[in-house]
């Protein structure tokens, strides 16, 4: 199975926050399972999380795709994975992708697709 999901409800700084995020691996399971295992700790160490939740998720995607590279060096470049996150920071909620995935925003039944 190369697909993986992670749901997280932390203390950040005093609060609440939730992470959701679905991972879908290619060439193995390898990058899925590590994205799941080390992305949502990596972001809210991030010392922007609470303060530029954007940028701190831009920088977190980068940082643990550097990671996966670094940890998974003895293996062969085949191994990848996408990325869909939601984070409820306060009363915002940022939705990220990386790759072919992608959230679906749907109100009354009706999806609606948004490219920022």
């Amino acid at each position: 199975m190369e697909d993986f999901y992670e749901t997280r409800v932390d203390d950040v700084d005093g609060e609440t926050v939730g992470l959701f995020g679905v991972f879908d691996g290619h060439g193995g399971a390898r990058a899925a399972e590590y994205v799941k295992k080390h992305l949502f700790s990596n972001l809210i160490k991030h010392p922007k999380f609470m303060t530029d939740t954007k940028a701190a998720i831009a920088e977190t995607f980068n940082h643990t795709d550097s990671e996966f590279l670094k940890a998974d060096s003895s293996h062969t470049r085949d191994a990848g994975s996408t990325a869909s996150t939601a984070i409820l920071v306060g009363g915002r909620l940022v939705v990220a992708n990386v790759g072919d995935s992608r959230a679906v925003v749907s109100k009354g039944g009706k999806g609606k697709s948004h490219c920022l």
